[in-house]
């Protein structure tokens, strides 16, 4: 009879979103991670996310699991979340991604204290009724920002209550290389590092290459661990790189393509319904871009760099969001949310080089994955990189006579700006190369996109290799 329920329990774990939680909900609070763990032992059902991530938190097993940004991860970790002997803590970026899950509670019928949260607004009686609830092992999952998670009257109730396992959203930010970093320093430094033994963790991260995964894990030193990754939507991508001479030539590119390729004398105006996202390499060069793009005659452009605090920082995304002709002009600020209206035809602009061929590859799926998730349909999003010999010159300048990184930095960072180049440079299928990095797979493994400008020029060509003395003028040139 057990088995029977806990059959029901994962068929209704597996469906959509549409699913009617709140009896999805009261069937789980009969059971604990024991029943789930005999079920999944016996049990024949398909391989799928949702299994595998169970199975992992009921064998207390780390996990590290990709999936696209706006994905409803809690429907992951809810079942297990009420379920469990002790308590589950979440760990989200800001408070309104915590309200935004606390949504999907509520529809389901629950309230404080089976969920509660602790995000530093609350008032002081409301922090202590929080903590009372939670020395009776009455909360189930709570509900955490990294900054209050630091406190001390915090670790001391992580220390004294069980915790059946922890959940970090967007755990990418814990790699020093990654934008919003700095947000989650002082979580890694003054909190994960102070416990003396981490409970089972579940890193919940966008989509990330391999490399990411065994970097996360060292860095947290975790000795095993389990993972899940989606796979990359190439299908919805479309990539041209743009080999031009001068800076010039680089502008009226730009809006030739923004604006569908005007006649003389006419003003620039986005051709159709359609986002835009630039991304730059310094906040001036942003100022000056974005006030170009104005003066040309671009209306709904809007300028984003980290010097802005992270508040105005989101208003700009926020408000960009709701237009469906808004260019987004950004130097170093943290994009991820970055998700145009279904109605529009979204494009991604590399203004200078990437850092890397693993920036490509993050932004590229990143945001075609998350449109993907927050509205249910894929999207075609159009991917333009300009490459100039003198920004890749000024790019490389700029890592040499940096104060801020150190001399294996620097050459590890040069390392991977040349690797672009020749990824730039190269006649090979764009997307192919950028899948086969993220599966961890060969080339040769993979098809070929048949979209992205090489794909496009080499249709109905023989593929050969290039002549040394072309390729040796090629580099040269660019």
């Amino acid at each position: 009879m057990k088995f029977k329920k806990a059959s029901i329990l994962y068929k209704i774990a597996e469906k959509d979103d549409n699913t009617d939680k709140g009896a999805f909900f009261k069937a789980g609070k009969r059971y604990d991670s024991v029943t789930m763990s005999n079920f999944f032992r016996y049990a024949t059902p398909p391989d799928t996310y949702q299994r595998r991530f169970l199975e992992a938190v009921s064998n207390r097993q780390h996990l590290i699991a990709s999936f696209p940004l706006g994905h409803p991860v809690v429907s992951l970790y809810a079942l297990a979340g009420m379920m469990g002997n002790g308590m589950v803590v979440a760990v989200c970026p800001s408070g309104r991604q915590i309200r935004r899950n606390l949504e999907y509670f509520k529809s389901a019928g629950f309230r404080f204290p089976d969920v509660a949260f602790l995000d530093g607004t609350q008032m002081p009686h409301e922090e202590r009724s929080v903590q009372k609830e939670i020395n009776h092992n009455r909360v189930k999952l709570l509900y955490i920002t990294p900054d209050r998670f630091v406190s001390l009257t915090f670790l001391e109730v992580l220390v004294h209550t069980p915790i059946n396992f922890m959940v970090v959203e967007e755990a990418d930010r814990l790699l020093p290389s990654t934008p919003g970093h700095a947000h989650y320093r002082r979580f890694y430094e003054e909190g994960l590092l102070q416990l003396r033994q981490l409970p089972p963790m579940a890193l919940l991260i966008p989509p990330l290459p391999p490399a990411r995964f065994r970097e996360l894990s060292e860095r947290l030193e975790l000795p095993s661990y389990q993972s899940i990754q989606c796979p990359p939507l190439v299908e919805g991508v479309e990539l041209q790189v743009l080999r031009l001479l001068t800076e010039h030539q680089k502008f009226m590119a730009l809006t030739d393509k923004l604006s569908g390729s005007p006649g003389k004398g006419k003003l620039g105006k986005l051709d159709g319904a359609g986002a835009t996202l630039i991304q730059t390499a310094y906040p001036a060069q942003a100022e000056k871009l974005g006030a170009s793009l104005l003066d040309y005659g671009f209306d709904s452009v809007w300028i984003t760099h980290f010097k802005k605090t992270p508040k105005e920082q989101a208003q700009i995304l926020e408000m960009a969001n709701t237009r469906l002709n808004a260019i987004v002009v950004n130097a170093g600020s943290d994009t991820r949310y970055w998700s145009p209206s279904p109605e529009s035809n979204p494009r991604l602009v590399f203004w200078t080089p990437p850092a890397s061929v693993e920036d490509v590859f993050m932004q590229v799926f990143r945001q075609t994955q998350s449109m993907q998730a927050a509205y249910g349909q894929q999207h075609v999003m159009k991917g333009l990189i300009f490459h100039t010999k003198e920004d890749y010159q000024a790019s490389l300048k700029r890592l040499r006579y940096s104060r801020a990184l150190d001399e294996a930095e620097v050459q590890s960072k040069s390392h991977a700006l040349k690797h672009y180049r020749h990824w730039a440079l190269s006649e090979n299928c764009r997307l192919q190369s950028l899948a086969a990095y993220y599966q961890g797979a060969s080339v040769i493994e993979l098809p070929p996109c048949r979209v992205c400008d090489r794909c496009q020029a080499n249709q109905g060509k023989a593929v050969a290799s290039e002549p040394v003395f072309r390729k040796l003028i090629k580099h040269w040139i660019f």
